[in-house]
């Protein structure tokens, strides 16, 4: 699939160390021209990293004239969601649309009913980039060290499950609440690693019900009570008859704008 010369090929091991590349001037040059010392996400310059993306993740390389000037990085997140978990562009092929007509792509080749994707709170030019492409702002996340804002596209309508309809048989789980109840947070020994965790309950609540909502170690701190927050990639369990609902190391606790 083309346009304006972007053409866009499912990514192998091969392309592993390119896309570190391409990835870590992307990022760093970001945060260079927003006054910030070098960042980017977790592993964003690591080919080992961009590896266990290709085996695990959808990913693809972007391709200007037949060369790799950039990434995406697919989720698949349940309920029709897809997060658009990376796309990059190098600096030297930047100001030409690549991004956009890459994303309008791979929604062709990959498709959802509503797209999700974070951005650290400073760069506003890839706010401008995801505000132009139809993503809303819907809330934050509280990540170290800046914030993530954490923005939606739909495309067509989507029905997500109320708190009273959740169960185990549902996968990557997305749900919608307020914390009602947050219980004081607690040490307990990981049963595989013995390493010492911090775990707590809160209570969320919509109008059918409400469940018991476990959070670990750096979730604690990411809702209190009365926010308003949307969980992604969630999952059930009945533990002792009481519904639980888990986050997970891959789940989301968003705090609703």
């Amino acid at each position: 699939m083309t346009s304006n010369d972007i053409q866009l090929v499912r990514a192998t091991e091969d392309d592993a160390g390119v896309l570190a590349l391409v990835s870590e001037r992307s990022y760093e040059h970001a945060s260079e021209q927003h006054g910030k010392e070098a960042w980017g996400p977790r592993g964003y310059k690591a080919a080992k990293d961009h590896l266990y993306y290709i085996e695990k993740l959808e990913t693809y390389c972007i391709l200007y004239q037949e060369v790799i000037v950039g990434g995406i990085i697919i989720s698949e997140n349940g309920f029709d969601h897809k997060e658009l978990v990376r796309i990059f562009v190098d600096p030297d092929f930047q100001d030409k649309g690549i991004a956009s007509d890459a994303f309008k792509a791979v929604m062709e080749l990959s498709p959802a009913k509503a797209w999700t994707v974070g951005n650290v709170e400073w760069n506003e030019r890839n706010k401008g980039f995801l505000e132009s492409n139809g993503f809303e702002k819907i809330g934050s996340i509280k990540t170290k060290p800046y914030m993530t804002d954490w923005y939606r596209k739909e495309v067509e309508p989507v029905d997500l499950p109320s708190i009273v309809e959740l169960s185990p048989d549902m996968k990557k789980i997305i749900v919608h609440g307020e914390i009602i109840e947050k219980a004081i947070a607690r040490e307990v020994r990981s049963r595989r690693s013995w390493q010492t965790l911090i775990v707590t309950e809160a209570t969320l609540k919509d109008d059918s019900g409400d469940v018991v909502l476990v959070m670990w170690n750096e979730q604690i701190r990411q809702g209190n009570v009365g926010d308003k927050v949307r969980i992604e990639n969630g999952y059930l369990k009945i533990y002792r008859g009481m519904r639980q609902l888990n986050i997970g190391k891959v789940g989301k606790l968003i705090k609703l704008n």
